[in-house]
């Protein structure tokens, strides 16, 4: 491998990102990736279970259309967005739909509820669940799906575990679009040849940054000598110290990462028996969702086909999904039986054998979904993003963002481009007179470039 002057850890979208905006203001960059191919937490797969259909296995939508570079790309290019969340909902009270009631009263639980979490953040940190919530029986009985949505569906944690403050910080918009082909192929596909060449299957063990004049990166195929790093895998595998650096982090950077674990919320698919029938009388795109009996009991979100797909897709997270980690093909039975419970076994009958989950909470190279800040914790992300070496090693990624954006892609994207920009800056550079995100390969003089996927 040549010595390049930037090396950029992990191909996800802060990886690329960085990578893109460096290379365009014309410096040397290698990218490292340690798994066999580029995206990170957005990977588009195939699986053999359901026929080879296209499954976004980690992110699924595309967040805060407004400020989304990947967007942004989309549209330029001319790809196809189609808007989120266009489904029915079956609200199901054990195996019986809810009444217009129950649904009504459910509207005004979430209602409530958000508007007290909204002003509890006005006051000291603490925990996102709410305890003391005064409301009428028939809404309160529908407070612990609100909290289980906020908590361990969309943060990934649950909700006695989750700064307040940050959760207010990151309430994302409901203007969601899809990509037709999925969020990891456009990824993939836009972001991946402004990043330049990646070397993938090639794991950093050790990162020693004040050697001489430059730093030295140690991979499972040798050392390398740059000029300055960015390090992009996940606080997880931060955590685990599965790359050595030389001196250590700092204390304060330590601290940063103790505050923000790594969620959990993990996908699945059941294949349908024949994907040219109807899947009993649900029209695709229907969300299910029971009633919750208390707080803290796991919810598991089920759509029958997915944008017309030949499955139905299921998401769950927090500790329920921690629990499967190591035995995660027994959260399909676990989808099966609750399937069963809401439409009845003619469900069962409906469906093809086997399935697709995904792994993200035991695969070494992640170690989890994306990051949450504990309670008191909700500073560290701006911590965590500070220059190190006077510039030479950044820290990146959706961790990073104190923006609304940490555990988007979107997120991740600008902070790949935040971490180059402080790596230009510390080079004297100030960098490109535009983002990546306006040029387009083999415009400019910014040549198209093989990228392995």
């Amino acid at each position: 491998m040549s010595d390049p002057e930037i090396v950029v850890v992990g191909a996800g979208a802060a990886g690329l990102a960085a990578a893109a905006v460096l290379r365009l203001a014309g410096r040397s960059v290698l990218v490292l990736e340690a798994g066999p191919s580029i995206g990170g937490r957005a990977r588009t797969v195939r699986p053999p279970a359901l026929g080879r259909a296209a499954i976004d296995e980690g992110a699924t939508w595309l967040h805060e259309v407004g400020r989304n570079p990947l967007v942004d790309l989309a549209r330029a290019s001319g790809r196809t967005l189609l808007p989120a969340h266009q489904g029915d909902r079956r609200l199901l009270v054990g195996a019986h739909a809810a009444t217009d009631a129950e649904e009504e009263a459910y509207g005004e639980a979430d209602a409530a509820w958000h508007r007290a979490a909204i002003a509890l953040a006005d006051g000291p940190d603490r925990p996102l669940a709410q305890d003391h919530i005064d409301l009428p029986p028939h809404q309160a009985a529908w407070l612990a799906n609100v909290e289980a949505w906020d908590g361990s569906i969309i943060a990934a944690v649950d909700a006695d575990r989750l700064s307040l403050h940050d959760w207010r910080r990151n309430l994302l918009g409901e203007d969601d679009l899809l990509p037709e082909d999925g969020v990891g192929c456009l990824l993939a596909e836009l972001v991946g040849p402004h990043a330049g060449p990646v070397q993938c299957d090639t794991p950093v063990l050790a990162i020693d940054w004040q050697s001489g004049d430059g730093m030295t990166v140690t991979t499972a195929r040798g050392a390398i000598r740059a000029r300055g790093c960015i390090v992009t895998v996940s606080t997880g595998v931060l955590r685990h110290e599965q790359i050595r650096f030389t001196p250590q982090l700092p204390a304060e950077t330590l601290a940063a990462l103790d505050g923000l674990p790594m969620g959990l919320l993990s996908k699945l698919a059941l294949p349908l028996a024949d994907p040219e029938l109807p899947f009993l009388d649900l029209e695709p795109g229907t969300l299910l969702e029971q009633r919750l009996e208390r707080p803290g009991d796991p919810l598991m979100l089920l759509t029958v086909q997915p944008d017309a797909a030949p499955y139905v897709s299921g998401f769950f997270g927090g500790d329920f999904a921690w629990s499967f980690v190591g035995r995660e093909e027994q959260a399909l039975d676990e989808a099966r039986a609750r399937l069963a419970g809401c439409l009845g076994t003619a469900a069962l009958d409906a469906l093809g054998p086997g399935g697709f989950v995904s792994h993200w909470g035991s695969d070494p190279l992640f170690r989890g979904g994306y990051s949450y800040a504990r309670p008191g914790h909700a500073g560290a992300r701006a911590v965590l993003g500070q220059p190190l070496g006077g510039g030479r090693l950044v820290l990146a990624g959706e961790a990073c963002r104190t923006d609304g954006l940490a555990g988007t892609v979107g997120g991740a994207m600008l902070d790949g481009e935040r971490a180059a920009g402080v790596m230009l800056a510390w080079l004297g550079d100030r960098g490109p007179a535009r983002t990546p995100w306006q040029v387009f390969p083999g415009d400019n003089g910014f040549p198209p470039t093989p990228v392995r996927v």
